[in-house]
């Protein structure tokens, strides 16, 4: 049985690295007064460093996908995340990833229409456990993970990105910067006070158009393992 996430997982690892920006400092430190270059150079030390952190995204085109997960350095995440129709609500904690899928999720990735009506009939309500070799959602739950893209990722930019409007975003004072490749543009909001995180992306003109928002950095993140949660090799996967 192969679950599907690297639609997801990529999706939004390509939001945190197409273009991430951001700066470091408790109060205004004149962010919007620098330059592109200037808050590229800063962003990769300020995201880096949150511990937690709330992703809302939403990427439309050949299949509409969206996921509103918290996510920790730690490898914790807990949420839900939608292809289509389906839906699966996910979480990791100590290591293990789990997730209750609804009837449309199966459907879609457990192979036959027979295997989802197995499945189903087998895990019912029930939390199911990724088990040896089906763990494909521990990457995109691990917030460090997904953030050693920018390390990776900032170096290959190209010279592309201009400052644009200052705004808000849910009443903190932004300013914007945007970048235009292969007929894509993406537009970051940064917090001009407070803390410079990034607040909101949104990628559009590209085959597979995208918004994401940011919250709750360093929020503490409550994570449980179910207690009756079913194996997936044990369903034959």
């Amino acid at each position: 049985m192969n679950v599907r996430k690297s639609m997801v997982a990529g999706a939004l690892v390509s939001v945190l690295s197409v273009t991430v920006l951001s700066a470091c400092g408790s109060e205004d430190d004149g962010l919007a007064s620098k330059s592109a270059e200037e808050i590229q150079d800063e962003t990769v030390a300020a995201m880096r460093s949150a511990k937690s952190m709330t992703m809302e995204f939403e990427q439309t085109g050949t299949q509409r996908i969206t996921a509103n997960m918290a996510l920790t350095k730690s490898g914790e995440c807990t949420g839900t995340i939608g292809m289509d129709d389906a839906t699966a609500e996910v979480l990791r904690v100590d290591g293990t990833t789990y997730m209750k899928p609804d009837a449309k999720f199966w459907e879609q990735n457990a192979g036959s229409p027979e295997q989802a009506q197995l499945v189903e009939a087998t895990v019912g309500d029930r939390w199911v456990e990724a088990g040896s070799g089906q763990d494909e959602f521990a990457t995109f739950c691990d917030l460090d993970t997904l953030l050693k893209g920018i390390d990776e990722d900032k170096g290959d930019k190209k010279d592309n990105t201009e400052k644009g409007d200052e705004g808000e975003v849910r009443g903190t004072p932004t300013i914007t910067l945007v970048s235009k490749e292969d007929g894509e543009t993406t537009t970051v909001h940064i917090a001009t006070e407070g803390e410079p995180y990034i607040l909101r992306m949104e990628n559009e003109g590209g085959d597979e158009p995208g918004s994401a928002e940011f919250s709750k950095f360093d929020e503490k993140v409550d994570v449980e393992a179910p207690a009756d949660a079913v194996n997936l090799n044990e369903l034959g996967g």
